[in-house]
């Protein structure tokens, strides 16, 4: 199994838009593309984690874009919705970035 972290910062009022454009992403590719779940945090001092877990890297990696533009197997409106996204991190280059973590998952209890 493989697990991807993602941090990041978000303003006040982009929050209720991320939650809704994160339920929408992690539905569809649970539902479409093989993963396995994925949840979402939230910290002190805006900060913010999501957490994604899929089969193995090669599943992960044939549906999330990374930094690049959205994967063109993706519907329109999924690949909107990941642009949407990014733009909360363009549009956040004041706040702290942090790199994604990658992780095979050792052990499960969850």
């Amino acid at each position: 199994m493989f697990a991807v972290i993602y941090r990041f910062k978000l303003k006040p009022h982009q929050e209720a838009l991320y939650q809704q454009y994160w339920h929408k992403i992690a539905t569809y590719f649970v539902e479409k593309r093989g993963a396995l779940g994925s949840c979402l945090h939230k910290g002190v001092d805006n900060l913010w984690v999501a957490y994604s877990r899929w089969p193995d890297k090669a599943t992960r990696d044939a549906s999330w874009p990374g930094d690049d533009a959205p994967n063109d197997e993706l519907p329109q409106d999924i690949r909107d919705t990941i642009k949407k996204i990014q733009a909360f991190k363009e549009e956040n280059t004041d706040l702290e970035n942090y790199d994604e973590i990658c992780l095979d998952v050792v052990e499960d209890l969850l």
